[in-house]
């Protein structure tokens, strides 16, 4: 079975708690393999991936694994692990060693491929092929279930490997309205009242209270606003989470429910250089476009200051600054008083010392949004040559 929906839709979430669900009724009846498209970048990779976690689940001793020599040999090892009860007990009767008790049986494996996509670009898609034949020959008790993003995922495969596929999906959707996203939210943060009930009273209690609190949460304005703004941009819930970590974080017995304001502090942008651009002078305004500049032309991170007068001095004789005595790009000042300027911009933060022994700094702000700080006036001309 293929789940498919974008980040965030709840795939992966799902497949756990499925798991979960079984383990608490089937436990040791069956195991899990979990494998990611990112991590196994090759059949090779995943197939050693697949020998390991069995071997930890079906506590192999090191004889007792399978020898994964070539990928022959290990997709052979991994067949006779998971062989079906029949199998073994045609090979046994056929075997002239049999032993006298031929009944064994199989657990069943469930293979959960995350980013199933990736393993679609494998060369021939040999594991994708090998484990769908083995699943639906019912060679052994087996499920394979993948997890991607890409809806068109199937045209991607193989035809030899679409054909042995069941063709099962299901689609999971990001919530369609705000009060939706809202009872995914609050699923996230309430506590299970009856788990809470396990111990004691007082802690059935403030589980009472704390979803009474979530509610009255949903209703301030500032939380709110949280809502409205993540499902507007992203429809997932993982910011929320992320900022509900910090404001959890500030629980106590003085404080047992965060204010709404705490969900939102974690959300703040950082504070940024950018302001201090307005209490520039000319100098040291010229000297930081004409580092950014330099990162661009250059392809660095870092500069020296050698290396940002030369460029200053080239964009002067450009625009002959030489003929127009009213300062700003009219003015060419030394390097004695550059250097003085230069040193304003280091403490101020827009330019950052690099290591120790050589005198190099990175500029805290790029060309593009100096650009836009300056439009509309005489130093725009100095960025737009660049980009």
């Amino acid at each position: 079975m293929l789940i498919i929906g974008s980040r965030g839709s709840g795939k992966t979430t799902l497949v756990e708690t499925a798991l979960s669900s079984l383990m608490s009724t089937h436990s040791g009846d069956f195991y899990t393999v979990r494998l990611n498209g990112l991590l196994q970048t090759d059949d090779k990779l995943a197939l050693r991936e697949i020998l390991r976690q069995l071997g930890v689940e079906m506590e192999l001793e090191g004889e007792d694994q399978p020898k994964a020599t070539n990928f022959a040999d290990t997709l052979q090892s991994i067949l006779a692990i998971l062989s079906h009860p029949d199998e073994l007990q045609a090979q046994n009767e056929e075997s002239d060693d049999a032993p006298e008790d031929p009944a064994k049986t199989a657990v069943a494996v469930i293979f959960v491929l995350d980013e199933f996509d990736q393993f679609a670009t494998h060369p021939r898609q040999t594991l994708l092929y090998n484990l769908f034949d083995i699943a639906q020959a019912k060679k052994a008790p087996i499920a394979v279930l993948g997890l991607t993003c890409k809806v068109d995922v199937v045209d991607s495969l193989e035809k030899r490997v679409k054909s042995r596929f069941s063709h099962r999906t299901v689609h999971l959707k990001l919530p369609a309205s705000l009060d939706a996203f809202w009872d995914v939210v609050k699923e996230g943060l309430v506590m299970d009242v009856e788990t809470a009930t396990l111990h004691g009273r007082e802690t059935e209690r403030y589980a009472e209270a704390w979803s009474r609190y979530i509610d009255n949460l949903r209703e301030t304005k500032e939380f709110t606003a949280l809502i409205r703004s993540v499902y507007g941009s992203s429809k997932t819930v993982a910011p929320i989470f992320n900022a509900a970590m910090l404001a959890l974080h500030t629980l106590s017995p003085a404080t047992p429910f965060p204010a709404a304001t705490a969900y939102t502090r974690a959300l703040a942008p950082p504070a940024s250089n950018l302001s201090l651009l307005p209490s520039l002078s000319d100098l040291q305004l010229a000297l930081l476009i004409s580092a950014a500049r330099l990162e661009v032309l250059a392809d660095t991170e870092t500069v020296n200051f050698e290396m940002v007068y030369d460029e200053y001095l080239k964009l002067c004789t450009k625009t002959r600054a030489q003929a127009t005595p009213s300062g700003g790009l009219g003015r060419v000042w030394s390097k004695s008083v550059a250097v003085g300027a230069w040193e304003g911009l280091e403490k101020m933060g827009l330019v950052v010392p690099v290591g120790n022994a050589a005198k190099r700094w990175r500029v805290d702000v790029g060309l593009m949004e100096i650009r836009d700080f300056v439009k509309g006036s005489q130093w725009v001309r100095w960025c737009k040559e660049v980009v």
